[in-house]
Parts: structure tokens; sequence; C-alpha cells
């Protein structure tokens, strides 16, 4: 299928085996779960050449994969005046979101894990290796900046770069006060977030109808038109559904005022309201120090906080304390509007990428770098197309020119040796292990070495 400057290419992939939680799956736990994957390929690059990238893309929670089309589409127009060829593009919709979540609908369970997408890319990558030669960069917006990053903590020197849209990554003791992703309502025990999509609308008489709500929304108003209208193909399914098996079934949450046409069936989210409000939050309905924690069902409850009660969601902090050890460099494109990008949220993550054992070498050694964008919120590439591809090409361009330099450097010394040479040890390593002293001693024998050499 030609989309723009696109040809667009549809993927099945079956999900990495066993989930992080058991109640993610309605059926057995060894059910195959499928992803969805769209594969983007340049319709001006049919044959690539070596050194042109590929880009994995991981989205944000509760929008479908088909929104960063736009991003993609301005990325590629700067990518030539950067100095870079894109071989494709490849973005899944997590595995109970988007079309994925259609085609596993009558499987899932209630309990999504942000860990299980990054297994699930990991898999498919290793399905997909002859696409998808070096070099690898990942671009990730919120919950999917959370995925590459723990994508890239699984297989450290799989991706070379990533560019992460105001991830959820935080420090561990952030309270609620702290953080609009877990703030307290004044009327609720219940995170913000967890309110809002629990009761969000999720139904209406027509995509026509629906279409109209959502440009009179002032959660929409700063959107970039393109995502906008993708938002409204995409983000919006036609009844029946699992969840909606008929019209009828839909009557109750349909307004009077505006009942269905004839010609239009009624819609509904593509990712239903309640998978959603499970990815923003875990439910923890024993109170704190009540009882011991349960490992099989909250191994990831640390005790003593009080504010994982009553819903909690632990990859943010978790994967904050691997941050240390992130390999891939690292772009963080931040808002000066967004609640997840306080003065010292942002420098926290600047701060502590790359920093340990087996990182990058972080800020210091020029592999961490942070930008922030005037006057847009959290919704990045919603509301901010062409800035944030500004940002992402100039950032591509430049570690494109260290990824040849380094790449050139390795081949030139390792193409030197010959394949026995490459197989076995040289002379420097026997300078540095030299052959063991043998001491003969008179046996009538020969004598017997002081050390054995061992297989």
């Amino acid at each position: 299928m030609i989309s723009g400057p696109f040809c667009v290419i549809e993927h099945l992939s079956p999900c990495q085996h066993i989930r992080e939680y058991p109640r993610a799956i309605a059926t057995e736990q060894e059910e195959t779960l499928w992803l969805s994957v769209k594969q983007y390929v340049p319709i001006d690059n049919p044959n690539p050449k070596p050194g042109d990238i590929t880009i994995i893309g991981a989205h944000a929670n509760g929008f479908p994969k088909e929104l960063y089309e736009p991003l993609w589409e301005e990325l590629l127009s700067r990518a030539k005046r950067h100095g870079f060829g894109i071989r494709g593009i490849w973005i899944a919709d997590v595995a109970h979101q988007g079309n994925s979540g259609v085609l596993n609908e009558n499987v899932l369970g209630n309990d999504p894990s942000w860990f299980d997408h990054p297994r699930d890319l990991l898999h498919f990558i290793n399905l997909k290796r002859e696409e998808m030669p070096r070099p690898i960069f990942g671009i990730g917006h919120s919950m999917g900046g959370n995925n590459l990053v723990n994508l890239s903590l699984l297989h450290p020197r799989l991706l070379t770069s990533l560019i992460l849209l105001d991830p959820v990554i935080y420090r561990p003791e952030i309270t609620p006060q702290d953080d609009i992703f877990h703030n307290k309502l004044e009327s609720s025990t219940a995170p913000a977030t967890t309110v809002a999509s629990s009761y969000r609308r999720d139904i209406w008489p027509s995509r026509a109808a629906a279409a109209e709500a959502v440009k009179k929304s002032p959660f929409y108003q700063h959107w970039d038109p393109r995502v906008l209208d993708l938002w409204i193909k995409y983000g919006l399914r036609e009844l029946p559904t699992a969840l909606y098996p008929s019209p009828q079934s839909s009557s109750s949450s349909l307004s009077p005022t505006s009942p269905a046409t004839h010609s239009e069936n009624p819609v509904t989210l593509t990712t239903t309201r309640h998978q959603e409000v499970f990815t923003f939050s875990r439910p923890n309905f024993d109170p704190p120090n009540t009882r011991p924690i349960n490992r099989l069902t909250h191994p990831d409850l640390a005790p003593g906080i009080t504010y994982a009660f009553p819903f909690y969601r632990p990859e943010a902090a978790l994967t904050f304390a691997r941050l240390p050890h992130l390999r891939p460099s690292v772009l963080y494109v931040f808002a000066d509007k967004s609640d997840m990008c306080l003065p010292h949220h942002c420098q926290a993550k600047l701060d502590n990428a790359g920093i340990g054992v087996g990182g990058s070498g972080g800020v210091a050694e020029g592999r961490v770098k942070s930008v922030l964008l005037k006057d847009v919120g959290h919704l990045i590439p919603m509301e901010a197309v062409g800035e944030t591809a500004d940002h992402a090409a100039e950032w591509i361009g430049k570690e494109m020119q260290r990824w040849r330099r380094e790449e050139g450097e390795f081949r030139r010394e390792w193409e030197k040796k010959s394949k026995i040479e490459k197989a076995t040890i040289d002379e420097e390593w026997r300078g540095h292990a030299k052959p063991p002293v043998r001491n003969n001693q008179s046996n009538g024998v020969g004598g017997a070495a002081r050390v054995d050499a061992k297989l």
C-alpha cells in the first residue's frame, strides 16, 4: 500500500512466550498473542545501501501506531539534508492496544505490563533480522520511550541511539504530589489519569459524530491536523466488537439526542478504555502494611510505599533505576507544558542515563543530550510534528557521523585478520598469558607437569 512517500507493508508477529503478569491473558497463560506491525519503506530508496538506517518506533498509551506517520514523513524529508538515508521504519501496536488489541480481543486479560512490549519487539526484530541491518535507531513517545529503553537494556548493542519523546521514566522516590502520572484527585484516592480513562466516553453514534466531538474537545485543540485525521481513522472502529457485540448492546452509551443513522454504524475506541486504564494503573487494593506482599501477583511492589495503594505503576521507577546501564546514546525531547517535564525530573533523566557499568558514558562523554520544546505538552509528536523531526534528524545525522567513523575503524582492524586469526588466540594474548611453568620430577617415566592444561 502506498501512503505518501512510503510503501506501507503490514506484518503479524507472535508475541514473546509468557507475559509479565499471569492475568494479562484471559485464557491459558500459554496463549499466543499477536503484534500488528507496519513497515514504512521510502519510495525514493528502493535499493537501500549499507549504512542506511532502520528506525523502530514505539507509541504512547492509547494512541494507535498510525498517528506517528506525519512524524515519519517529516523525518524522511529532512534525512538527506542531514546526511543519512532511511531503509525502513517499523512500529507495532502493543499487544493489548490498537490493531494488535483487535487481533487479541478475545483472549486479553486485565493486567498488561509495559515490560511485555520490549520482549515482543526483540522477538520480532530477531524474526526480521535480514531486513534490519545495523544501524538501528529507536524513537519512542511516553510509554514507548520506556519500552525502547527496556529493549536496549535487554540487548544493549541492538540499538545505536534512542530519541525519547517525554519518556515515562522517573525516580522511585517521587511522591503522588510530585508527578501528574499519579497525582491524586481531591475527591478520589485514584490517580487523575486512572479516573479520566475509567470514565471517558467510548462510543459514538457514527464516525462523523465522533469526529465532530473530537474536534470540539480541548484535548485535541493543539494537534497537527494530519494527526487528528489519523486518530479519527485509526483510533476508532465500527461495531460490532467483543466489548460491544451489537449496536443494541451499546444503546445505553449513546446520546439520546444523536441516534445512529442507518447509513453509518456506531463506533468505539480501537483501544478500549479498559485496556488504556489498565496500562495507566495496576490495582493494589490491599492497604499498605496489612499483609505480606504477594510475590505471584505483585512482585514489583516496594515495601512501605503508601502511595502504591490502591493503584500503582512500577515500570517508570524500575526503569529509572537501570538508566545508568543504558548503552545507546540518547536524545531526550522534553516539553515545557508537560506535567512530566518538571525541571528536576528532566535533570534526573539526563544525569543518570548511561553513567554506569555497561552504559554509554552519559552527558560527560557527549552521549546524552536534551532539548526543550516551548509551548508544547506531553503529546509532542501530535502537537509539534515538524519541530520534533528537526531535532530528531539533526541528532541522527550527528550520530551517523560517529557510527561511520567507529564502524570504519573496527572494520579496518578486523579485516586485517584471516579467518583462522579471527578464531584463535594471537601473540598479544600469549604475551599476557605466559605458558605454564613445568617442573620435571624423576619418576622413571620422564616427569609430570606441575600444571595440566584442561579443556
